[in-house]
């Protein structure tokens, strides 16, 4: 995960990427354990939007920082 989301930062940062979102069902907690190894911080819950997303969410984030700082969690 790591490598894809350098590659999206400084593919994407001319375009105004500055920060990527991940998402993922609230009751999935392996997907929460990868998304905080992988630097994402949490960020909020997402409400469910029945019938297409039936359950809560939650949304974590990274930002894209200058070269000093490289990338970190939100």
């Amino acid at each position: 995960m790591e490598a894809l989301t350098v590659w999206a930062f400084e593919v994407f940062a001319a375009d105004g990427l500055v920060r990527i979102d991940l998402l993922h069902e609230g009751d999935d907690d392996a997907s929460c354990r990868v998304a905080e190894k992988s630097g994402y911080a949490f960020a909020e819950v997402v409400p469910a939007f029945p019938p297409s997303y039936p359950l809560d969410g939650h949304r974590h984030c990274r930002k894209r920082l200058d070269t000093t700082e490289r990338y970190r969690p939100e």
